[in-house]
């Protein structure tokens, strides 16, 4: 059985190749067309190229099977319409101008709504072409974006918000804001050229001797718990006083306890109330303190103008308690402020801000030249300016997010008030 399979397998090799060496071995080329081709005239027919003959097998020409040729529907470049608008790397921008003026749409196959270009352009312009787009408008003459802060930095600017987005609303030094974050604050704060420190016992209570000029340092320290809606604060003061008439005294002055409401919440508005209450645990015989029981209320408004630019507002009135008769009386305080986004990353912000608050002593008085000759005061305002800035340092760490805040005030409309202050303040948010 075995030996017949093999014998036959023999004789099929031996028929097969006698079969292939009977016939002369041509190359691929040289092959007639093929008929699934159809020869058409020198025109309208493509030439064929030779291949390479080295490297090619060779095998044996058959006859190929008959079967019907099929027509297939080849185009030359000739062939194409005219009239399809074909961009070209060769085409010549000149071109898109148009020489006679005028325009008709049909030439562009365009709709009545789209508009086109003009029929003296190439046809292959786009129709989204159009012939006012080479206009050359003048520039504005007075480009008012530039003079803002920061508009250097936002033109340039190519990536996403950063950390300054989320710290300028909370970036003032010297006024409230409307929402405050949970923070610990640490605020150095020097005052120059203070003539009437006793005035309506704002500042501080009587003393044994007049004051005629005080230079103070204040270092305070406040903590703020809570969230957006609703917080409560507390604070303790150190003063250092450099007195022109009385002596020089360190040591702790008033605490101050306070909480704060958010009263409207908008997306762009925000109000709250806020109140506070004055401690007198400061000695008012050394000058640290007001000698008596304070209280304050008042509301705080927020305003966003753009994400990177913010207004503030503030109305409070603070009125003593027991003081002393003629000389303590009420005060109204009103304050306006602004902050923007000069210059931020994901890590870093410089926001600027720009402050004024008034200071309406409305009754009460202040000592003149003596402990017992005081003259009396009827609506005296102070207007103190103060342009600051505060700066972000992150990234926000597992304690919180340290911020850097600076502000230099001087007083108008009042030349008995201080001449000069400087408030610095670090502020850790958590």
């Amino acid at each position: 059985m075995i030996k017949s399979a093999i014998i036959a397998l023999l004789l099929t090799n031996t028929v097969l190749i006698s079969l292939l060496s009977a016939q002369t071995p041509v190359q691929w080329d040289e092959l007639p067309d093929s008929p699934l081709r159809e020869t058409s005239s020198a025109d309208d027919s493509l030439p064929m190229q030779g291949m390479p003959t080295q490297g090619m097998i060779e095998a044996p020409l058959f006859d190929p099977l008959p079967m019907e040729p099929i027509p297939l529907d080849s185009r030359t470049i000739d062939s194409i319409p005219s009239d399809l608008p074909i961009w070209s790397d060769s085409i010549d921008e000149s071109s898109l101008s148009c020489d006679n003026g005028t325009c008709d749409q049909s030439d562009c196959n365009c709709n009545q709504a789209g508009g086109c270009g003009c029929n003296g352009c190439s046809s292959t312009v786009s129709c989204q072409w159009t012939p006012w787009q080479n206009l050359d408008f003048p520039p504005i003459p007075i480009d008012f974006e530039r003079f803002m802060i920061g508009a250097n930095f936002r033109s340039q600017r190519t990536r996403d918000r950063g950390i300054g987005y989320e710290r300028v609303m909370f970036a003032p030094n010297v006024l409230d804001t409307a929402i405050q974050t949970p923070h610990v604050g640490f605020r150095y704060q020097l005052d120059y050229g203070l003539r009437t420190p006793d005035r309506a016992e704002y500042y501080w209570g009587q003393r044994d001797k007049a004051e005629t000029g005080l230079n103070v340092q204040d270092v305070s320290v406040r903590l703020a718990v809570g969230n957006e809606k609703a917080m409560a604060l507390t604070q303790y003061n150190m003063r250092s006083l450099d007195p022109e008439i009385n002596a020089n005294t360190t040591g702790f002055g008033d605490m101050v306890l306070g909480a704060q409401a958010l009263l409207v919440d908008g997306k762009r508005t925000k109000i709250a109330t806020i109140f506070r209450t004055y401690l007198a645990t400061g000695p008012v015989k050394r000058g640290l303190g007001t000698g008596h029981t304070s209280l304050e209320y008042g509301l705080l408004a927020r305003q966003c103008l753009r994400p990177e630019t913010y207004l503030f507002a503030e109305i409070k009135y603070w009125m003593p308690i027991k003081g002393t008769d003629g000389i303590a009386g009420d005060v109204l305080s009103t304050g306006w402020g602004i902050s923007t986004i000069a210059a931020e990353s994901d890590v870093f912000a410089f926001l600027p801000t720009f402050e004024i608050r008034t200071l309406s002593f409305l009754f009460g008085g202040q000592n003149a030249t003596s402990a017992t000759n005081f003259e009396s005061i009827d609506g005296e305002t102070a207007i103190e300016f103060y342009p600051g800035a505060r700066f972000v340092l992150g990234p926000e760490s597992d304690l919180g997010l340290w911020e850097l805040g600076c502000a230099a005030g001087f007083t108008a409309a009042d030349k008995n008030w201080f001449d000069s202050r400087l408030v610095f303040e670090a502020r850790l948010a958590f």
